[in-house]
């Protein structure tokens, strides 16, 4: 099998009449980082969101500062390195008999044979993500905003896989983030003494199908047990024929 990844002359930086800034083939693209809007509206909660033009996008995400973290935190140049392996990640199986497996929005292994287009949406207020594969005749869309005028910061995150072939497509999809850091764990621990601090994890509300990651107590050299009420949580949905219901 014959291996290579997208030319770098197919980039293409594009301004639409919406004012969205359009990067075609953003993989191969110089690199580029940025936050989406931290405006949570008069009655909300901001948050920070850290992406880049380099796997799905979104590197790291959290409230305040670094030590509240719901997503580690990277610098930029390590973020272009880790955000196709630690971010938000897809994996489709097509067909059941002899099936093809298909990763989207990756640029590590591109078949020299296969044409695939993938395209990043930067507006105001969301950030988008294409990955179109004229081969396996689908498109995969990826669309990221924060939620405004809410007691809570949260993230939204809406996956749509299209047909763009003239056959029928069966689909298995395994999609999420390999991991989401408890609250209560601070930079410096995340860092330093990650494998330790899992003594002090767990895992709450997993009956609700809304998984709540928190720390115990405090990891703290002091004599009280400072514990921890808060949490980080994520809930899933799919779209039924325009109905909302837990996944």
């Amino acid at each position: 099998m014959q291996l290579c990844t997208l030319a770098p002359k197919n980039v293409r930086y594009i301004l639409d009449d919406s004012g969205g800034f359009i990067i075609e083939n953003y993989n191969q693209a110089k690199p580029l980082s940025s936050f989406l809007p931290a405006i949570a509206g008069l009655y909300g909660c901001p948050m920070w969101v850290f992406y880049v033009n380099r796997g799905q996008g979104i590197s790291s995400m959290g409230i305040r500062n670094k030590d509240n973290a719901i997503l580690e935190f990277f610098p930029a140049n390590r973020a272009y390195q880790l955000a196709s392996l630690q971010g938000f990640r897809t994996f489709i199986k097509i067909g059941s008999g002899n099936p093809i497996f298909y990763e989207p929005f990756q640029n590590n292994l591109i078949s020299s044979s296969a044409q695939i287009t993938q395209r990043m949406i930067i507006t105001a207020h969301d950030l988008t993500v294409i990955d179109i594969s004229e081969e396996l005749g689908l498109q995969s869309t990826v669309r990221y905003f924060t939620i405004p005028n809410e007691p809570f910061p949260a993230l939204a995150r809406s996956i749509e896989f299209e047909n763009i072939s003239r056959k029928l497509l069966e689909l298995d999809v395994l999609d999420g983030l390999p991991f989401i850091i408890s609250h209560g764990l601070i930079h410096i621990i995340q860092k330093d003494l990650s494998r330790t601090a899992e003594a002090w994890v767990e895992v709450m509300n997993n009956d609700y199908k809304a998984p709540l990651f928190r720390l115990k107590a405090a990891i703290a050299d002091k004599p009280e047990v400072e514990h921890i009420p808060d949490g980080h949580f994520y809930a899933t949905f799919k779209n039924e024929q325009g109905v909302l219901e837990y996944a």
